[in-house]
């Protein structure tokens, strides 16, 4: 206590000369509205300069959470890239060789029936038609349309886009289409009744083309109605009179709502991929 007091009686000057100058200037603030003014935008000046700082601060360490991401993504299409070359070659083309790309969203959207994107890599990168584009969290759409800098994406909501899925259980096929109501759902059609599945089952590209390997995530089940589609058969049943008769028949299949895995609101980075097969096998389509 006795050195405080013996601190202030040093600094007696000082002080009294720092509280004089807070009275005079409190004094000229409620007189003058110009000084007032003034001191208030020097005020201003120095917290914005503040607040700048330390936004930059935080975006510092911000761009380090985001690049420590990306990494982690980046490692894990590595390695999911490693498991698909590592499959054995059956009659499917699931094990063709797959290159990865990365790509920023430029633009997306979500207002129409036919919604697009578009992403800031083009025929410079090396990209063309009809390469698979997915993000972390699965399947986002398919180029369209491409330039020399920006590629054209079909949304995996619209109401065109037709993507090879299946059920990840039990290996039933379908056809993956959006019915252009709710962003968050897609459907899964032309799985018979006879299939085996449950909400709740995992949906995953099919591997049947060379847009998409075979096991991207795309979503889960969430949602699973009926409905019966009346056919055609047309079959030779007079082998005599070689005549063929039309039979009507009709067959229950499923009509599945599919909970998308990936958020198309909030799209960011995703990944182009391309297969390096694909010469080979169109060449060997054409001979068929």
């Amino acid at each position: 206590m006795q050195q405080m007091i013996d601190f202030i009686i040093r600094k007696k000057d000082v002080l009294v000369y720092f509280v004089l100058l807070f009275f005079s200037i409190a004094i000229l603030l409620n007189s003058n509205y110009f000084h007032k003014s003034k001191i208030i935008l020097i005020a201003n000046n120095i917290s914005n300069f503040t607040t700048e700082r330390f936004m930059l601060f935080n975006e510092f360490f911000d761009l380090k959470n985001i690049n420590k991401k990306l990494i982690a993504e980046n490692l894990n299409l590595k390695n999911e890239l490693e498991k698909i070359k590592s499959k054995p070659f059956f009659d499917t083309i699931s094990s063709a060789n797959f290159s990865y790309q990365n790509a920023k969203i430029i633009s997306n959207n979500l207002s129409s029936f036919k919604n697009n994107l578009v992403i800031d890599k083009g025929i410079k990168d090396g990209l063309s038609r009809e390469m698979g584009v997915i993000n972390k969290d699965g399947v986002v759409g398919i180029i369209t349309n491409i330039s020399s800098n920006y590629s054209y994406v079909m949304s995996i909501l619209n109401i065109d886009s037709k993507i090879n899925a299946k059920v990840k259980r039990t290996n039933h096929f379908g056809t993956l289409q959006w019915n252009g109501l709710n962003t968050n759902y897609v459907q899964l059609i032309d799985i018979s009744e006879t299939a085996n599945i449950k909400v709740g089952d995992s949906i995953v590209t099919g591997g049947m083309s060379l847009i998409f390997p075979e096991g991207i995530d795309i979503g889960i089940i969430s949602k699973i109605d009926q409905f019966k589609i009346n056919s055609i058969d047309k079959n030779f049943t007079n082998k005599k009179n070689n005549k063929l008769i039309e039979i009507e028949s009709a067959e229950n299949y499923f009509d599945i709502e599919i909970k998308l895995h990936a958020d198309m609101s909030n799209l960011k980075n995703v990944y182009v991929i391309e297969s390096l097969n694909i010469k080979e096998f169109k060449e060997v389509q054409k001979n068929d």
